[in-house]
């Protein structure tokens, strides 16, 4: 059984994972990283090319769901080269 109280597990898991947005430009360049959410979603708003994402264990996660992972980020779609 667990000796810390649940509230405190909760904390511990929730400010573990609070620092986990990041900011990149319109050429998916990171600009920022390792900052909560509201403080992403400040500074993607200096540029309209800046969108927001978060970093889960060893994926991002752009604004729109789209998961950027190490083995893809890379890799140029048909549509990518089209555009």
């Amino acid at each position: 059984m667990n000796d810390k109280p649940l509230i405190s597990r909760l904390a511990k898991v929730y400010k573990e994972t609070q620092y986990t947005y990041f900011v990149s430009d319109e050429f998916g360049q990171t600009v920022l990283e390792g900052v909560d959410e509201l403080t992403a979603r400040m500074y993607a708003m200096k540029d309209e090319g800046y969108s927001i994402g978060r970093d889960e264990e060893h994926v991002r996660v752009l604004d729109d769901d789209t998961a950027i992972n190490y083995e893809n980020k890379d890799v140029l779609s048909e549509e990518d080269l089209n555009e």
